[in-house]
């Protein structure tokens, strides 16, 4: 952890400690190009360190691709959509994307229960989406159950003769549709309008 280029030194003061982000394994040392940097994904806070694994690791969510670097806050926090399960990490393409059908607002998540299912009636197509706004409504005369849906194929239709409101979660969502100039009575069947009135 320290070298020293005086010749026939007759103390240990003229040694010199390799600085915060490096460290020397290399005993009887004579120059400084024996400090060697923490790697990247790692960092030194101290002088005068002597093994490797004195480098601490970026945190879990987090990277760093700064060399020899000597404080945590080189490690920058995965982006949201993004989730990091390891430390150590040296680019911001480790962080994993949320798959499709979900979803995470979070900074420097750390595990992929960050990333949130789209609710039933929508579904997402999209990977290393941010927000729920990403979920697509099942259009209307359709429905879906499932939760994290990742295509429209997921929305299954109504039987025929009904239709459902969009964003519809559930096959009892459906409902009779009546054609023009009649109308739904309260026990679900379809009845002509009065004289003199219609329908849409």
């Amino acid at each position: 952890g320290t070298y020293s280029s005086t010749v026939a030194a007759a103390t240990a003061n003229t040694c010199l400690p390799c600085i915060a982000g490096t460290y020397s394994e290399v005993s009887a040392a004579t120059s400084v190009t024996t400090c060697l940097d923490c790697i990247a994904g790692k960092f030194l806070v101290t002088n005068g360190n002597d093994e490797e694994h004195d480098c601490a690791l970026c945190g879990k969510g987090r990277y760093s691709s700064s060399m020899g670097a000597t404080s945590e806050d080189t490690c920058q926090s995965c982006m949201p959509g993004t989730y990091l399960e390891t430390q150590g990490n040296s680019a911001q393409g480790d962080c994993l994307l949320c798959g499709k059908g979900t979803y995470s607002s979070s900074t420097g998540a750390t595990t992929a229960v960050t990333c949130q299912s789209c609710i039933s009636g929508t579904y997402s197509e999209a990977s290393g989406a941010t927000s729920d706004s990403t979920c697509i409504l099942c259009i209307a005369g359709t429905y879906s159950t499932s939760v994290g849906a990742i295509a429209g194929d997921a929305c299954s239709t109504c039987p025929d003769g009904m239709t459902s409101l969009p964003g519809s979660s559930t096959s009892s969502e459906c409902a009779v549709r009546c054609q023009v100039g009649y109308f739904k009575s309260p026990n679900g069947i379809c009845q002509e309008c009065p004289f003199m009135s219609s329908s849409k």
